[in-house]
């Protein structure tokens, strides 16, 4: 949703930073080749690093809900000091270099790449998930005892008003 409504996006840098994610349809093959095959043990399942990066999410997202918003890269400091919390008002996003980025980003996934598992382009990932999100009106469920996803709009803008060309550390450089 933010994304579609376009304008200045914050974006938390940087823009390289390796993601490892798994498309819920690439699990599900995976997990009924598994038991097809009768595998056992522990596997590792997200895409492989070097598959995307936050910067090959956020323009991806962009590109398929209209290509309107300017994404603003900001430091991962700037984002911490304004007391964003990575994953819940970022998701997905994790400062580099914290225990919990390098617990969520650099899984082993060799195994479950060497029995099969298959991941699609983050485009594919990006484009379906905003065409299912169409069709609930733009708006992702959500658990009533969990807060929302998401940044603020306030918050949002402060920070890019404080990370502003001249003033920070911003990057909008495509």
């Amino acid at each position: 949703n933010r994304l579609a409504r376009g304008g200045p996006v914050l974006a938390p840098g940087p823009r390289d930073l390796p993601l490892q994610y798994v498309d819920v349809r690439d699990l599900a093959d995976w997990v009924l080749g598994a038991l097809e095959r009768e595998l056992s043990g522990p596997y590792n399942l997200a895409s492989p690093p070097g598959h995307t990066t936050m910067g090959g999410l956020l323009e991806a997202c962009a590109a398929v809900t209209g290509g309107t918003a300017e994404l603003r890269w900001t430091a991962p400091e700037t984002v911490l000091a304004a007391g964003i919390e990575p994953w819940g008002q970022l998701p997905v996003w994790t400062p580099p270099g914290s225990d919990l980025h390098d617990a969520l980003q650099s899984a082993d996934v060799s195994r479950a790449l060497a029995t099969g598992l298959v991941c699609r382009p983050v485009g594919d990932t990006a484009a379906d998930t905003w065409a299912w999100l169409r069709t609930l009106g733009g708006t992702a469920p959500q658990r009533p005892d969990r807060p929302p996803v998401g940044l603020d709009p306030e918050t949002e803008a402060k920070v890019l008003a404080a990370d502003a060309p001249g003033g920070g550390v911003s990057d909008t450089t495509p």
